[in-house]
């Protein structure tokens, strides 16, 4: 984290499956530190289940101020083959993408709502080639110039 410059409105988003390992844990000590809010993304079954790996004795729910299930069962897999001894196919990554995608349509709706739509990175389907790209600019540009407020015009 020494190597970005974070300030409000800025918050933390933290996917771990189990949210016990030391290196979220440390990055949520250091955002909490910073005084910015942290939003965990676990499988609250899973974390329950296990102890803390951290010195602190933390788990990443501990730290957040928001906490969202991933609904994935302890070990993370859930496809069990005959005749594989371990099971595979890990449940976060499908959580991960409908919490992504869930926190997307949500913000586009409270930012909407406020008179301050987002930049929306839409489909050629939807407005046709030359729009999309036009807009996939304009997005980027948008996050250029917010990203230089935050580091003081360095580049």
């Amino acid at each position: 984290m020494r190597n970005f410059v974070f300030a409000r409105p800025d918050c933390f988003i933290i996917f771990s499956n189990s949210g016990i390992n030391e290196v979220v844990v440390d990055v949520a000590l250091e955002a909490k530190r910073q005084n910015l809010p942290v939003i965990a993304v676990v499988s609250l079954g899973h974390c329950r289940a296990t102890p803390a790996a951290h010195s602190s004795g933390k788990k990443l729910p501990d730290l957040a101020d928001v906490v969202i299930d991933n609904c994935t069962p302890g070990g993370d897999a859930l496809v069990k083959i005959p005749g594989l001894n371990d099971p595979v196919g890990p449940g976060s990554t499908i959580g991960a993408a409908a919490v992504t995608n869930a926190l997307k349509c949500r913000i586009a709706e409270k930012l909407t709502a406020l008179g301050k739509p987002p930049i929306v990175l839409t489909s050629s389907y939807f407005i046709g080639s030359e729009a999309s790209k036009k807009r996939f600019d304009d997005c980027y540009d948008d996050y250029r110039d917010r990203v230089q407020k935050v580091y003081g015009g360095c580049r």
